[in-house]
This record gives C-alpha cells, structure tokens and sequence, in this order.
C-alpha cells in the first residue's frame, strides 16, 4: 500500500489518502523500519508456489523501497522523512551484501546457491526512489538472460512456474532492450502458443506451458503486465497545473489525466491482487 499510494500521489497529486490516514501509514512505516531489512518467515504469493524462505530477498526489496516511498511522501507533504530516508539507503546498501550470490542475488539471506528474479526492484525503478546502483540491475539483466525457459522466466531456482506479471515487472527492471524483449517476447509466446484453453492464467509452468495451479485464471493481477506503461510517466501533474498557456495546459492537462487513469489501472490491478491474496 505503501508503494501504490506513492504512486498514486505522484500521478494526481492528491494526498488526501495519506493525510486522512497518517497515523495508520506511520504505523506502517515505523514496521517497515523496524523489520524490512530483515522479515524472517512471511507467507507471500511466490513463497505459496516455490516456497517461503526465512528471510526472502525479493520481499525485504518491497520493504524497504516501501519505507522510501514513505520518506518520499512524507517529503511532498513538507515533512521530515530524512530518518526514514536514511534507514531505507542503509538497508538498500545492506540487501546487496546479504543477498550476493554466486549469480544474481540469492532467494534468501545466505543461500548463495540459489537465485531469485527479484521482481519487487521493479517499484525502485517506477517510483524514481534511487535505492540501488546501476549494478544491481545489470546482474539481474544478465540473470534473466541465462535463465529464460520455453515459456518465461521463472521465480527463481527453486521453480519452474512464472508469473506474467511478475515477469513484466522484471523486465522494467532489465538494463537493456534486448534482455526487456526477450522477457516480453516469452510470455507473448505463452499466449500465443501455450497449452492452456483459458483466459491468460496468471501463474502457470514456464517449461511445459500450462497453468498447473487451479483458479488462476480471470484475475485481477494479470493487470500487471501494463507495468511498462507506467514506468517512466513520472510526476505529470505538477507539469500540467505548472503551465499558464491555455492550449498548451489544455494539452498537458489531457497527458495528465491519461497518466493518471494508466496508474490507477494498474493500482487498482495490484490492490486486488493483494485482497486476493488475503482473502
């Protein structure tokens, strides 16, 4: 939540969802400082598929770009985050030590024999917070292009199944356009060429080709795969009202609103897939 109402501010510029709840998105944020370095054992919808480990990689990335983002909305709203900021950076610093593997960065603390795409950098890269260096993501590129099965690229090493949107996500954050394509092209090849006669599943087997988990299918987290399409739409608002020029602020206006719907689309997509996951 943390994540999609920085981006949601970011794209309208409303911040009534976070003044109207401060003391809840604090309580937030103060866990977040407290555990995302370090999470332990906590169920997550991969961990239900490839297994949860202590201590997951991926998921202590969504803690602690989450407690960024808070700093980050703390900051529009002309607030101190700096010590939320800074806790954020120290973590980002210590994940790349923690997770270092023999290739790529490992599924859990100390596992340097295992590897997980790490999809949760994706909102590093969308919220422009600046947590991890240009090396970090070019690992990861050449991670994804040694690993790509028939039909995707997996979780991780200790599955075959991939998720098509996690995997969209992945490719946002590959450093390069070829590494991105080859990502995409995989689960357009799924849709085109899986063995599946169902709408688009959302988790299913990136060798054979098939949804082996059931009801999976007709869900809202699918929406994720339009996560390229908010990467780089940054701050439009501010753009807009910014103008005075009446077709020009017309014109910018209209980019505005587009951007904003775009995000909510894909908020929306990803809220529904966490109640999913709760329910």
């Amino acid at each position: 939540m943390m994540i999609v109402t920085a981006a949601l501010i970011k794209a309208t510029g409303n911040t009534a969802i976070i003044s109207e709840n401060a003391d809840l998105y604090k309580t937030w944020a103060d866990y977040l400082k407290a555990n995302a370095l370090i999470p332990g054992i906590q169920s997550t919808t991969d961990g239900v598929m490839a297994g949860a480990p202590s201590n997951d990689t991926n998921l202590a990335l969504k803690g602690i770009i989450a407690l960024k983002a808070y700093a980050d909305i703390l900051s529009t709203l002309g607030q101190d985050g700096s010590t939320y900021s800074d806790t954020a950076k120290s973590y980002a610093s210590q994940w790349q030590s923690l997770a270092e593997a023999s290739f790529g960065f490992a599924a859990s603390y100390g596992d340097s024999g295992s590897w997980s795409i790490c999809y949760n950098l994706f909102a590093d890269k969308w919220l422009k917070t600046g947590l991890f260096p240009e090396s970090v993501f070019q690992k990861m590129g050449s991670l994804y292009a040694s690993n790509m099965n028939n039909y995707g690229l997996p979780l991780g090493s200790r599955t075959t199944l991939t998720s098509s949107h996690w995997m969209v996500f992945a490719a946002g954050v590959a450093p390069d356009i070829t590494t991105r394509n080859l990502i995409i092209s995989a689960a357009q090849d799924y849709i085109q060429n899986g063995k599946d006669a169902m709408p688009w599943p959302s988790i299913y087997d990136s060798i054979a080709g098939n949804a082996t988990v059931a009801r999976v299918y007709n869900r809202p987290a699918v929406g994720g795969v339009y996560a390229l399409l908010v990467q780089d739409l940054g701050s439009t608002v501010s753009t807009a009202n910014s103008n005075s020029g009446g077709g020009s602020n017309g014109s910018n206006s209209g980019v505005a609103l587009r951007s904003a719907n775009l995000v909510l689309i894909y908020i929306f997509s990803i809220i529904s897939s966490t109640l999913l996951c709760l329910a």
